[in-house]
């Protein structure tokens, strides 16, 4: 491994920007403005677009129709074998192009996974009889002929096999259909499917939200003589808290508690099942210590987490089968096999959701480490007055997140990263409630 030097936490090294095009391959490092490199653990592929200002005629000469091919390397620096980026991507549209002058113009040029293009070419009608997991692993191999270097991504396996058919759906897609579906071994539906800097995952929420952090960020100054380079990698440049338990979103979406109701065409069997909080929460493990849940009790006195009639969804289910003798005797495989639609559809929305209700936008000095599913330990100070002795820690916001979303901007002097975390948790050490008096006090006043 080459050494190297950090001179500015922002600072990167462009290796290769080159456009693949029906004429050639064309250098464009020289011509661009301003990179941004997306992704998510809610999208499937990776996507960006790139600035040109282009003064050569580019786009008269290549007629941009989605045939052409971006190939990025940026590092942090020129003789660094880590930390950097590598990925080839497919052109599919040129937008805002406009003149800038007699001689120049500028337009973007966006960019995605070329398997989202190949995906959105096919269509898959094709019956299954094994786990979740592994249909995704097929499907990323023999229909969207995904390489070994786009599969070095997190793969965990799912609980149960099962018998399904994919109702003509894109692969990506499906494989998305399947993440929604799939459980783990402690029965939680928080699979989820998507690409970022390591490559294709699929993996549950329990898993992600227990990987050890990989950076902690921190609120220090800038260009002090105490810190070098390295050091002010992890310190965060802007913070913005975007949602701190939105408790209407948290009550229409059935975090606290609601009710799932199921009918049999079948056996003919209607069937009510109450869910609270716990029933999503405690089958997953989690960063913190703390559920991110305050006990409320409203104006009738009932507490949030019974109140089952805050969201009700209504769906087939096959529960009721394994009572039925007629099928034990007749089709006694199905059992095992059936989707198990109760087990999954309103705890999934209500998990996730949980997990949304917490996030925070950073802006950090770039750093390609910083991607989709990874995790972080945030130390953010106090901001308002201290007394003597007291801690200086925001405990409403340290803890351990996972990184949702990032973006990379890759300007013409500086990268910076913008991440946007999560936690289903918190580093309090007590789950809030409420007074009383507090309901009295808005009923009287």
């Amino acid at each position: 491994m080459k050494n190297f030097e950090i001179k500015r936490s922002t600072q990167f090294f462009v290796k290769e920007i080159v456009l693949v095009t029906k004429a050639g391959n064309i250098d464009i490092s020289s011509i661009y403005e301003e990179i941004n490199i997306f992704d998510s653990i809610f999208s499937s592929v990776i996507s960006g677009n790139i600035l040109v200002r282009d003064s050569i005629g580019l786009s008269s000469k290549l007629l941009f129709d989605g045939s052409e091919s971006l190939l990025l390397e940026i590092a942090k620096d020129e003789n660094s074998d880590i930390a950097t980026y590598k990925k080839s991507f497919r052109v599919y549209k040129q937008s805002k192009r406009k003149n800038d002058g007699l001689n120049t113009e500028t337009y973007i040029l966006n960019f995605v996974s070329d398997e989202l293009m190949f995906s959105d070419q096919q269509r898959i009608n094709k019956s299954y009889e094994t786990t979740y997991s592994d249909i995704a692993q097929k499907i990323l191999s023999n229909y969207l002929k995904v390489r070994g270097n786009n599969l070095g991504g997190l793969y965990e396996e799912s609980s149960g096999i099962k018998k399904i058919v994919i109702p003509n759906l894109r692969p990506l897609e499906a494989i998305e259909w399947c993440a929604k579906r799939a459980v783990d071994f402690s029965s939680s539906p928080s699979f989820i499917f998507f690409q970022n800097l390591t490559g294709y995952n699929f993996v549950s929420l329990s898993t992600l939200l227990t990987l050890p952090e990989i950076l902690d960020i921190k609120f220090e100054l800038k260009n002090s003589s105490s810190l070098n380079s390295l050091s002010e990698i992890s310190s965060a440049r802007y913070m913005e808290i975007l949602n701190i338990n939105d408790a209407i979103e948290k009550t229409r979406n059935g975090v606290n508690a609601g009710k799932f109701i199921g009918f049999d065409p079948i056996t003919r069997t209607v069937a009510e099942r109450e869910l609270t909080y716990g029933d999503h929460y405690y089958n997953m493990r989690h960063g913190n210590e703390t559920p991110n849940y305050s006990s409320i009790v409203n104006r009738a006195g009932v507490e949030n987490s019974k109140a089952f009639n805050s969201k009700k969804t209504m769906s087939v289910f096959s529960a009721a089968r394994k009572y039925s003798n007629y099928i034990k005797q007749n089709d006694p495989n199905s059992l095992t096999k059936e989707e198990n639609i109760e087990d999954w559809l309103f705890q999934r929305r209500a998990l996730i959701r949980n997990l949304m209700s917490k996030r925070i936008k950073f802006v950090m000095p770039g750093n390609f480490q910083l991607t989709s599913g990874f995790n972080v330990n945030v130390i953010a100070p106090n901001f308002g007055k201290k007394e003597k002795g007291d801690d200086n820690g925001d405990l409403s916001v340290n803890g351990k997140y996972v990184i949702v979303a990032s973006r990379h901007i890759i300007g013409y002097d500086k990268h910076e990263t913008i991440i946007e975390v999560a936690s289903s948790s918190t580093g309090n050490d007590f789950i809030p409630a409420s007074n009383p008096l507090q309901n009295s006090e808005l009923l009287e006043y």
